[in-house]
């Protein structure tokens, strides 16, 4: 059980405005290490929406590297695979800052945990990160991006338990979910069991 939860807060709606990040280091299903970076967005715009939702001001990030000042160094923290919460959101701001550098794509697999968790609690009400942490009796500040890829990394944890999956990759083989992946010509995205098409059949007369 070893991965890398990533979290990503932006500046604005735009994806590649990324103004913090945060990373936890899983190895053995044990939280290993967890870092969280501001990012200083170009162009420097924040939304007053966004700010409302991760109390992230202009100021605070003036001084903070770029993304692509700050990507060398990230990088070679995350190991395993990344997993993120609704990935499709993180993992899309991961590849709009990339093409901003011009920085190819790293090689790497993603899982999401919502998809996660929509296998392994199909009975809870909704699967808004703050939600399935509060069932799995997970604390943490929502919003901010070390804490929020902390509480990830909990419901991955606990996701794989309930599914008695040993590894992120067992899900695959043992409940259809498919995996995501980085790479350097692109990406596929990741999801869950794929859902059986019954055959068309002509309407009655």
């Amino acid at each position: 059980m070893n991965f890398t939860a990533i979290d990503f807060e932006t500046a604005n709606a735009r994806r590649g405005s990324a103004c913090e990040v945060g990373l936890v280091m899983v190895e053995n299903g044990e939280v290993v290490n967890r870092v969280s970076y501001l990012i200083r967005p170009e162009p420097m715009h924040f939304d007053p929406r966004n700010i409302a939702i991760h109390g992230i001001y202009p100021e605070d990030v003036r001084d903070a590297p770029t993304f692509a000042q700050l990507w060398p160094e990230l990088w070679p923290q995350i190991s395993g695979p990344l997993i993120a919460h609704n990935a499709a959101f993180d993992m899309s701001v991961l590849r709009y800052s990339l093409d901003d550098t011009g920085a190819r794509y790293p090689e790497t697999d993603y899982f999401c945990t919502v998809v996660m968790a929509k296998l392994a609690w199909p009975e809870y009400p909704n699967y808004k990160l703050n939600n399935v942490a509060k069932e799995l009796g997970v604390s943490f500040n929502h919003h901010d991006a070390e804490e929020d890829a902390f509480a990830c990394a909990q419901v991955a944890i606990a996701a794989c338990d309930r599914l008695g999956a040993v590894s992120l990759y067992d899900l695959p083989k043992r409940h259809g979910l498919r995996i995501g992946r980085l790479h350097a010509d692109g990406y596929c995205p990741c999801g869950g069991p794929r859902k059986k098409r019954h055959p068309w059949q002509p309407p009655a007369k």
